[in-house]
């Protein structure tokens, strides 16, 4: 994009200066010294014209939708596999606890919980210490819980979602806030 402005920018300097910018004959400068100080005046104005588009091409914080501030409180749900929901609670010390729910069928969920610190400059909430487990239930109500295993992961902010990926989980979440 800086090139295409420079080159631009160039040619209209030497469009000006070819054309003593646009005056007519009566007006052009009678001086080399006046066609310089044309050309100058000129390549200033191209100049600021290349830092205005140049400026005004760049977002203003690039990296916004992926890092700073956000408040992980309340209940999400996923949107890849419509199947998992998180609910985000955030303690006294800034930290928080998160359990993720993952419906394998009617009767099997998988449940992760997590604790970890939220980091505004990388975006992301990471963590080596889930615990994740598989709860079934039988016909009658009755619980069990198998495959407990310790996982880790990440939490990774995209925008005002929250993209998940974890050891135990091959596919990844991308959750949407929906109560605070």
């Amino acid at each position: 994009m800086k090139k295409e402005l420079f080159i631009l920018a160039t040619l209209i300097i030497s469009i000006c200066a070819l054309t003593a910018c646009g005056k007519s004959k009566e007006e052009a400068p009678v001086s080399p010294q006046e066609a310089v100080e044309e050309v100058e005046a000129a390549q200033e104005a191209a100049e600021e014209t290349v830092k205005e588009a140049s400026d005004a091409a760049k977002p203003e914080n690039a990296l916004e939708d992926f890092t700073g501030d956000m408040d992980l409180s309340g209940s999400w749900d996923d949107e890849v596999s419509q199947r998992a929901s998180m609910d985000v609670v955030k303690n006294e010390d800034g930290s928080y606890n998160i359990t993720v729910h993952w419906g394998g069928s009617a009767t099997e969920t998988a449940i992760w919980t997590i604790h970890g610190e939220y980091d505004p400059t990388s975006g992301m909430l990471s963590y080596d210490d889930g615990n994740y487990s598989i709860h079934t239930f039988d016909d009658k109500g009755n619980e069990t819980i198998s495959g407990e295993e310790k996982t880790s992961g990440a939490f990774m902010k995209e925008g005002d979602k929250l993209r998940w990926q974890d050891s135990k989980n091959a596919d990844a979440g991308l959750f949407s806030k929906t109560t605070k």
